[in-house]
């Protein structure tokens, strides 16, 4: 009976120090392919293990103080009518602290764990490796979350007279959140590929910088592509050449505006060559709508000069001026080299050319040809509909190529590894 029972206990997975063999259970499906369960243990836990040191906590401060003092500033300069331009400033400072913190902090998540020996736990238990990825993405981006959170009181008050609608807010604070967690997903493909921590995270903003300002430098100089230029030849009186008599007529005729006692015999024209160019800005526009600030602007709510007080907005602000500029290149020149006609002053003072003096009623007619077209190319730009599409694109497909990086990168066994990294 005492054999027995000795026998049964040394099987008996429920009695301690039984040699029992343990088996787990297999996984089943893809076995890269992310879970709830798995991706919140893996983000509490990244929250856990990345707490600021004191250090840390005394830079989040001075930020955040910073901030806070930008945005104090925006509601204490907020006019008691509508102005939207506040508002949009307490926008940027929310996008500009993600992009600041979050990819900085991803960008050490990866190589600084396989540093630490912590990262091959990880891949040695059940967590697949998309568990790992999108745990430590969303730890990283829950950062501007907590952003947001902080300047709340701020937004909430500068929106309230900014003439914005709720809905409009919802979509520019989802595009803001999108754009930052796409370069937080950056950062984490750098820490993947990097074995430094100090070299992901100098390519993270490097990649940031390229993107917010590289794309702008890019399309300044893509301008000079599209660029199409034609010599044209005008002709000027020849005042150098004229008798002393000749050229105070002329200056008297200037002042007064009456050349009827000009002698034509006494004035001849000068042929007088220059480049006139024309920029098709909308040929590269696009260029400019792959920028992320870009497409945060062309996010924001239309507003129209004209009417913006009978639709219950506020003036034109920050976000609705960027918007005329963007819309301006995407628009193209107002003029083509076909509009351009050469100028004759020997011809138009004295009838003696093809081109014949212009009456009053004439100039005043071009005048006002001129001027309307002119106010409706300000409303077509202030007007024209919003193009974030591109930009959206661009974002969500750098968001997925750095998680399918992140996701290979963090992929077990190692096919290769390079001399002297640390797994475990």
């Amino acid at each position: 009976m005492t054999a027995q029972t000795t026998d049964t206990a040394a099987h008996d997975p429920h009695v301690p120090g039984s040699d029992v063999v343990v088996k787990p259970p297999q996984r089943r499906g893809n076995p890269w392919l992310p879970s709830f369960h798995g991706v919140g243990l893996v983000t509490r836990i990244e929250l856990r293990r990345r707490r600021p040191s004191t250090k840390g906590y005394v830079f989040y401060g001075i930020l955040f103080g910073l901030v806070a003092l930008i945005c104090v500033l925006a509601v204490l300069f907020t006019p008691p009518e509508l102005s939207s331009t506040n508002f949009e400033v307490v926008l940027l400072m929310v996008f500009g602290v993600g992009m600041l913190i979050a990819p900085s902090l991803s960008a050490t998540s990866i190589n600084g764990d396989s540093g630490e020996g912590v990262l091959a736990p990880l891949q040695m238990s059940h967590l697949t490796a998309g568990d790992i990825a999108f745990g430590k993405l969303i730890a990283s981006w829950v950062v501007t979350l907590i952003a947001l959170v902080a300047v709340s009181p701020f937004l909430i008050y500068t929106f309230v007279s900014s003439g914005w609608m709720i809905t409009e807010l919802l979509i520019t604070l989802g595009a803001i959140l999108l754009v930052v967690l796409a370069f937080t997903a950056v950062g984490l493909a750098w820490s993947s590929i990097a074995a430094r921590a100090v070299a992901s995270v100098a390519l993270a903003h490097l990649t940031t910088g390229l993107f917010v300002i590289g794309t702008l430098i890019a399309f300044g100089v893509s301008t000079t592509l599209v660029t199409e230029e034609s010599p044209l030849r005008e002709k000027f009186i020849d005042t150098e050449n004229l008798s002393t008599e000749a050229q105070e007529a002329l200056w008297t005729a200037w002042e007064t505006g009456d050349y009827s006692a000009l002698n034509p015999d006494d004035y001849q024209c000068v042929d007088s060559e220059w480049a006139y160019t024309v920029t098709r800005t909308d040929q590269v526009a696009w260029i400019m709508l792959t920028n992320p600030v870009v497409m945060l602007i062309e996010t924001a709510p239309i507003v129209d000069p004209e009417t913006y007080r009978q639709d219950g907005r506020a003036a034109p602000g920050l976000f609705a001026n960027l918007h005329r500029w963007i819309s301006e290149a995407r628009l193209g020149p107002m003029e083509t080299l076909d509009d351009y006609v050469p100028y004759d002053e020997c011809a138009e003072l004295f009838g003696t050319g093809e081109q014949e003096e212009l009456t009053a009623e004439e100039y005043e007619a071009m005048d006002a040809e001129w001027s309307e077209r002119y106010e409706a190319r300000q409303k077509a730009e202030a007007n024209l509909e919003r193009a974030p599409w591109l930009g959206l694109g661009v974002t969500v497909a750098l968001l997925i190529g750095s998680m399918v990086v992140v996701i290979r990168r963090l992929r077990v066994p190692y096919k290769k590894l390079r001399t002297g990294t640390r797994v475990a």
